[in-house]
C-alpha cells in the first residue's frame, strides 16, 4: 500500500535511538546500532537539525540529541522535514497545481482520494516519537 521512504525510516529509527537512550548519541553509533548507512543517516541528521527537531554537538562528546520530549515530536514535522509534501495520489499538491494528472478534470476518485488523504496527515499527524518506544 502506501511506503515511508528510507530516509524517513532511518530518520524515525534515529530518533527513536535518541529518544530511548535519552542521551548525545553520534550518527556511527546510531548508524551501527541500527545498521543503517552511515553517509545516508549523516544527511538525515543534518535535515532534522534543519528542521529543529535535533541538535547538534561538538567535541569529544559530541553528537546529536533531541531538542523536544518524544512526546511532542510528531511523525508529521519527521516527514516533512525528510520528505517534503508527500502525497498518496499525483493530483494531490499543495500548491494546488494538477499538471502532472490528464485525467483530473474528469476523474471520479480524486474527492474520495483527498478525503484519504487528510485522514492520513491527521493520523501521522498525532502519532508521535514516543509511540515509536
Amino acid at each position: 500500500m502506501l511506503r515511508l521512504s528510507k530516509r524517513v525510516e532511518y530518520g524515525l529509527m534515529a530518533l527513536q535511538y535518541l529518544a530511548k537512550s535519552g542521551t548525545v548519541a553520534t550518527t556511527r553509533e546510531i548508524s551501527a546500532s541500527k545498521n543503517i548507512p552511515h553517509e545516508l543517516l549523516a544527511k538525515v541528521m543534518q535535515s532534522l537539525k534543519q528542521e529543529g527537531i535535533i541538535d547538534s554537538y561538538q567535541g569529544v562528546r559530541g553528537g546529536y540529541a533531541l531538542l523536544f520530549s518524544p512526546e511532542s515530536i510528531n511523525l508529521s514535522r519527521v516527514v516533512k522535514a525528510l520528505d517534503g509534501h508527500t502525497s498518496i495520489t499525483e493530483c494531490i499538491s499543495p500548491s494546488g497545481e494538477h499538471a502532472t494528472c490528464d485525467m483530473f478534470n474528469s476523474c471520479t476518485i480524486k474527492e474520495p482520494m483527498n478525503k484519504l488523504q487528510l485522514r492520513m496527515e491527521e493520523s501521522v499527524g498525532k502519532m508521535t516519537i514516543a509511540e515509536l518506544l
